[in-house]
């Protein structure tokens, strides 16, 4: 009877055990796989920042006035850019940013 309950342990220790093994397996790849997505996430979204960035850029350069909002909010979505990681190339072009003549608006306080 001893034997009996004690193979009845092990098997069930077994299985729990094989259980658990492939819950870690898949979560492991889960998670590899929601970190890649994230990535390219990242990747998407500094790609659509720095296309919309560069191309208000020379717009607003080409103008002999930038309306203050205007250059407040392109300077801070450059800022945002920068903090996930964006490239050099809108840092030069962000410095440059700085010599646009602001036209006041009296939206800003």
């Amino acid at each position: 009877m001893q034997s009996i309950i004690n193979t009845i342990i092990t098997f069930a220790v077994s299985g729990i055990l094989g259980y658990c093994v492939s819950v870690v397996k898949n979560y492991k790849g889960k998670k590899d796989t929601i970190l890649a997505e994230f990535k390219e996430l990242k990747e998407n979204q500094l790609y659509d920042m720095r296309s919309d960035l560069a191309s208000k850029f020379y717009i607003y350069n080409e103008m002999e006035e930038v309306e203050d909002y205007l250059a407040i909010s392109w300077q801070e979505k450059c800022e945002r850019y920068f903090h996930l990681g964006g490239n050099s190339y809108l840092h030069q072009l962000y410095e440059k940013s700085k010599s646009w003549k602001i036209k006041p608006t009296g939206y800003l306080k």
